[in-house]
């Protein structure tokens, strides 16, 4: 996880680390203005009460009964929490999360990058819920087959969800094409967001036409190339000048890839309504 780079308190938990996964009840969030990522898997079940934040800058309301699957490196912003709030997190730690993405159970994670969220039924998240008291008694108790239990009750629970979210069994195991592009093309620009701006070059390195790529990736996501371009340089802009006060406008500038900083300037001001001093400020 980046110096700079704000998260909350439980993410941090020693025992996520021992054990690959930590379950924890939770009744508030770090709600406040500043922007915060985490590099590990988070599933968020929502019990009682509400939640509202910003996922990758998009207006979110977490509900009773709601259930979220984030995958490590988006950024949120948390607005709110209803006084009645009550939710269950389950953290996943890298080690453990790079054992289920080779797990058929959760062979098509990618398509929770822009589908997080589902809302369940009363009988659906009951089951779901038992999966979950389970999880969490096994990952409080010490014996020998403790992390093979752990897989095989986060095979049963992404096995469960997916089918109550309505994903076929052919859509797990090939996912379609567009969203396989998405997948692709969102990887590449998380890791050349601050040296690559333009649809152009991600279109290059998958070896299809700009026009193609951004069809396919507004049909997976409803949003196109340049949105998401546009989307993960704004949210990672505004980390930088919420968390990192010690770099100027400028040398954040340079850090997100761009050559002058009025060209940043007018970039970070058409995607948010204010410029860069402006907002570090408010």
């Amino acid at each position: 996880m980046n110096n700079e780079l704000k998260s909350h308190p439980v993410l941090n938990h020693q025992m996520i680390d021992e054990c690959g996964v930590l379950v924890v009840d939770v009744n508030s969030m770090p709600v406040g203005e500043r922007p915060f990522q985490s590099d590990v898997l988070v599933i968020g079940i929502c019990m009682e009460g509400s939640a509202t934040f910003h996922y990758d800058m998009q207006p979110t309301q977490f509900v009773k009964h709601d259930v979220a699957i984030t995958l490590p490196q988006h950024i949120f912003t948390y607005s709110s929490t209803s006084y009645d709030y009550k939710a269950i997190l389950i953290i996943i730690a890298q080690n453990m999360f790079k054992k289920l993405i080779k797990r058929q159970s959760f062979v098509d994670y990618k398509k929770y990058h822009y589908r997080p969220s589902h809302h369940l039924t009363q009988e659906q998240f009951s089951k779901i819920s038992d999966i979950v008291r389970v999880l969490k008694f096994v990952s409080e108790t010490f014996h020998p087959k403790r992390e093979e239990t752990i897989e095989n009750l986060l095979d049963l629970f992404f096995y469960t969800y997916t089918y109550y979210r309505g994903d076929s069994v052919e859509s797990v195991t090939k996912a379609h094409r567009s969203e396989q592009l998405f997948s692709l093309f969102y990887d590449l620009l998380l890791a050349n967001y601050n040296k690559h701006h333009f649809v152009t070059w991600y279109a290059g390195q998958l070896n299809l036409s700009p026009k193609y790529l951004s069809l396919a990736i507004n049909k997976a996501t409803g949003k196109t190339a340049n949105q998401w371009i546009a989307i993960v340089i704004t949210e990672q802009a505004k980390k930088l000048l919420r968390n990192r006060e010690d770099m100027t406008v400028q040398q954040i500038a340079f850090e997100l890839g761009f050559r002058e900083n009025a060209a940043f300037c007018r970039f970070f001001k058409d995607n948010t309504g204010l410029r860069p001093s402006q907002f570090r400020h408010t």
